[in-house]
Order: C-alpha cells, then sequence, then structure tokens
C-alpha cells in the first residue's frame, strides 16, 4: 500500500518537473512595448535620442548641442504591432523645412536595433547606449 502511495506521489512529481521543462520563459531579449525603442541608440559617429515622451533628437559628432555636428530634432512614433518607425523632425542644423521619415523595425532587442528604410534599403545597424 505505501509503495503505490509512494509512486502516486512520485508520478506527480515527475508531471509537475516536466511541466517546468517545458516551460518557455519567452525571449527575455525581444521587446515589444512601444516604450522599449525609447533610449539612446548609437551608430558610428551618430546617436539618436528617443524619449519615452516622444521626443526626437539625432546628432552626428561629439558634441550634442549641435555646435560641431549635424542635428535634428523632432517626434516619433512607434507602432510595434506594425513594425513602423515615424520620425517627425522639424528641426535640422544649417537646413530648413520640416520632413518625416519612415521606418521598418527589422530588429528590436535590448541592445539592438535594426531600422530599414519602407524601400527596403538599410538604413542601420543601432546599439543601445
Amino acid at each position: 500500500m505505501y509503495k503505490k502511495y509512494f509512486m502516486s506521489i512520485l508520478a506527480i512529481i515527475m508531471v509537475v518537473m516536466l511541466g517546468f521543462t517545458f516551460t518557455s520563459c519567452g525571449d527575455d531579449d525581444e521587446l515589444k512595448s512601444n516604450a522599449s525603442i525609447a533610449g539612446n541608440w548609437v551608430r558610428g559617429n551618430e546617436t539618436m535620442q528617443l524619449g519615452s515622451n516622444g521626443s526626437y533628437y539625432s546628432y552626428y559628432g561629439s558634441d550634442p548641442t549641435g555646435s560641431d555636428s549635424q542635428y535634428r530634432k523632432g517626434t516619433y512614433s512607434y507602432n510595434p504591432s506594425q513594425n513602423l518607425l515615424v520620425i517627425n523632425i522639424a528641426a535640422v542644423a544649417n537646413h530648413n523645412g520640416a520632413y518625416t521619415q519612415t521606418y521598418i523595425v527589422q530588429t528590436l532587442t535590448k541592445t539592438t536595433l535594426v531600422l530599414l528604410y519602407t524601400d527596403g534599403d538599410v538604413k542601420g545597424y543601432y546599439t543601445r547606449k
């Protein structure tokens, strides 16, 4: 009788342990929320700042104030279900006029952002700063 009881308990424990073995924690590196794209991203000598409030600032060079670099200011919106990043540029150093750029977010992880122009050309591979 005790042997049957022991075997039943052992079987239950094994089933529970098997369930833990096949339970996936998900891909912790994949990010899907709106806030996940916010941050400072670097590609070569370009730094792109995407604020959690939708602000956008990008500059080339070492000085974020734009004194020795070209900069862009504006706003952005990110639609994770469509993998689209839309940047509305309101000001550009040494240039007049506002414009909009739309990118396909090919990859977005905690450390990597890969953007494609909507025509399929690669914009760049960014790493989180």
